[in-house]
């Protein structure tokens, strides 16, 4: 009879601390797989806008940190725009828009600091304010996802295909 009290004691002590190391440990994975599935999702957006950038032929002059235009080497016009947090890309001179990426923060105004936009850079990979057609040689695309209560940031840029060997004519 003592034996059987003692090992209640014993559970009653050692089961909240055993519930708080498996709480603990169940949140981790949650908020891993959060960071894991906004990895995925961001990725493909980056192949994405890789690899239609990589083929571009001419930019249209009206690019805003907001909107990507540009044509490639059929004269189709494909364009990348940020609207009410949604990257939507478009290949068919903008008639219909797709969603390539969703709970984008700080498209509109910096949210907490956060800007997501388009950055134009020159051939000596200089900020361009305001882009001019032939001098844009690269763009980075700079966004940031929200994920739970969770915002991760990526960033990656191309340079134009046209000019990756001869950037400094």
């Amino acid at each position: 009879m003592i034996e059987m009290i003692a090992a209640m004691v014993l559970v009653s002590i050692l089961v909240p601390g055993i519930s708080s190391i498996l709480g603990g440990t169940l949140m981790n994975i949650a908020l891993t797989q959060i960071a894991v599935l906004s990895n995925m999702d961001a990725d493909y957006a980056q192949r994405n806008f890789k690899k239609h950038i990589d083929g571009a032929e001419t930019f249209v002059a009206d690019c805003t940190t907001k909107i990507l235009k540009y044509t490639d080497h059929s004269s189709t016009q494909y364009q990348y725009k940020f609207v009410d947090r949604i990257l939507q890309y478009s290949n068919d001179n903008g008639s219909t828009f797709g969603t390539l990426l969703e709970n984008v923060v700080g498209i509109d105004e910096d949210t907490l600091g956060y800007r997501s936009k388009f950055v134009y850079r020159d051939k000596y990979y200089a900020d361009l304010t305001t882009p001019i057609e032939a001098e844009i040689r690269g763009v980075e695309l700079i966004f940031y996802i929200l994920r739970g209560e969770s915002v991760y940031s990526y960033s990656t840029y191309v340079a134009v295909d046209r000019h990756q060997l001869d950037i400094w004519d």
